[in-house]
């Protein structure tokens, strides 16, 4: 029969038992992850694939995915997620070589993982070279329209370029005195969207249809996708036939010079009169 006392003893002896029982389960619920490892564990492959081929950089997903929690509740996430197979995916992560541990570890690691720095933005590519350039016409009448002429364009990159859409676009000065054209067979033509392979070249065409006296300049601009620059083209041209025709007689002269051929037939015919005036007397 227990006395008070060994039931003194014996509640006392449970109690201990139970908080020993209850450390070891906050232990092994709440495992101390090692960051470290858990850089490793984020890249393991399992079943082919890692949390970071399915998540992205550690501090990324930790940022759109667990901002501001703490290991545990990161721990408890991942945990839930193996458990209950998220995405149909991570049922992988129930068996070896994936162990708890490993998650505390990854939990850890999230904690620290810095976010990677924004990619650096693409350094441009050389833009394609263009020859001729500027581009000079020959003397063109108002009103006509030259002869093409192709400019030929070749891509210095390492790399293939493609060309905007549309390609050819009117920038600067006198444009409406120049037009694209289409090049001459045998020519690669520039098209929109096309694509320009490593060293490839092709041509785009320009003709003067001057509309005004004087001297013309204008800029036609070729456009890239991309991280490719603009190529501007310039394009020159002096017309002829303007401003030096002789305007025809105006009517308002007709007066005077009939006026003058007038008086020039009165002269003689009075000149006449007086000779035969003069004969009369004689006789």
């Amino acid at each position: 029969m227990l006395t008070r006392q060994n039931l003194f003893s014996s509640r006392t002896l449970l109690h201990a038992v139970l908080a020993i029982a209850a450390c070891g389960a906050t232990n092994a619920f709440a495992q101390a992850g090692n960051p470290a490892n858990g850089a490793t564990a984020y890249t393991e492959k399992v079943a082919g694939a890692s949390c970071q081929d399915c998540h992205g950089f550690a501090g990324t997903f930790r940022d759109l995915r667990f901002a501001g929690a703490n290991e545990a509740a990161i721990r408890a996430a991942i945990a839930g997620a193996i458990s209950s197979n998220a995405g149909q995916v991570m049922g992988v992560y129930q068996n070896a070589p994936w162990t708890a541990q490993k998650t505390s570890d990854v939990a850890a690691h999230l904690v620290v993982a810095i976010t990677p720095p924004p990619p650096p933005p693409f350094a441009p590519l050389p833009t394609p070279t263009a020859a001729p350039s500027p581009v000079s016409f020959p003397s063109t009448a108002v009103g006509a329209t030259s002869a093409p002429i192709a400019v030929l364009l070749t891509n210095s990159a390492g790399t293939a370029i493609t060309l905007g859409n549309p390609a050819v676009n009117a920038s600067t000065g006198q444009v409406a005195n120049f037009r694209s054209a289409t090049v001459s067979a045998g020519q690669t033509a520039c098209v929109n969207g096309g694509v320009m392979q490593p060293g490839a070249s092709c041509s785009v065409g320009f003709e003067f249809v001057p509309t005004t006296a004087g001297a013309s300049t204008a800029t036609y601009r070729v456009t890239f996708v991309g991280n490719v620059p603009a190529r501007d083209i310039t394009l020159q041209g002096t017309p002829t036939g303007a401003g030096g025709s002789t305007a025809p007689t105006s009517s308002a002269n007709a007066p005077l010079n009939a006026g003058a051929g007038a008086l020039g037939w009165m002269n003689l015919l009075g000149l006449l009169a007086l000779l035969g005036v003069s004969r009369t007397r004689r006789r």
